[in-house]
């Protein structure tokens, strides 16, 4: 994409030439043609930002039709209506379709002041726009690290609960095993001890999944199929 590229499509060449020569003096990269399938083409291809477009440069296709088609190609294109007099009714069309500008065609070879402040500010526009796109990608990417990051972070807890449960069973056990020898010292009742002890290693155990008593497939099957066979029976017998 040419950051300072213009196209000039007109159908008049001394216009063409006249005002290709101003911009190109001003440090602009100046394209011309009188071929719509031109204009379409580079449009297209190079992505030039800034189009001046003479009102009655395609007798086939309209100006708005032309612009709607163009604006389809390229969205940030910046088209300023060039024209001697242009009607009314023509004039709301290329609004409504989307034109930057409708400047009058230079009379004389050097009033050019009003195309060359026009083209200026259809720069300044295209690159307000082109960096405020930029900006709002460069949200959008942050928000998508944001919400990539935040299921990791959530799942750090989950991966490391086992670890938790553990920790827990083995102080648990550790303050069973001290209490029972304190006791057996005092003489107190081991056995009581032992049985507590074990009662409260198989509880904790169910915390950690891969000590976790869970029932074969079969007999949970087994047992789901008896509860619906039998709620039919109660629902009858009521």
């Amino acid at each position: 994409m040419d950051e300072r590229g213009i196209i000039i499509a007109d159908r008049d060449a001394e216009f063409r030439s006249q005002v290709a020569e101003y911009f190109r003096k001003a440090g602009y990269e100046v394209e011309t043609t009188d071929s719509t399938v031109h204009v379409l083409c580079s449009i297209l291809q190079k992505k030039t930002p800034v189009l001046l477009l003479g009102s009655d440069f395609d007798q086939k296709v309209s100006s708005s039709d032309l612009i709607h088609l163009l604006k389809k190609c390229n969205r940030h294109l910046n088209v300023i209506m060039v024209s001697d007099d242009m009607p009314l009714n023509q004039a709301r069309q290329v609004r409504k379709a989307g034109i930057f500008y409708q400047a009058l065609k230079p009379t004389q070879a050097g009033d050019t002041e009003e195309l060359g402040q026009a083209v200026e500010c259809a720069f300044k526009t295209y690159r307000a726009g082109r960096q405020q796109e930029r900006m709002e990608a460069a949200m959008r990417r942050r928000t998508h690290r944001r919400e990539a990051v935040q299921p990791q972070i959530a799942s750090i807890p989950r991966r490391f609960s086992w670890l938790i449960s553990l920790a827990v069973l083995i102080f648990g056990t550790s303050f069973l095993a001290v209490s029972a020898a304190q006791s057996v010292d005092r003489g107190g009742n081991l056995g009581m001890w032992l049985f507590l002890g074990f009662s409260a290693l198989l509880l904790v155990a169910q915390f950690i999944p891969i000590f976790r008593i869970k029932l074969p497939k079969r007999i949970m099957a087994h047992e789901a199929a008896k509860e619906q066979a039998a709620s039919p029976d109660e629902k009858s017998s009521h």
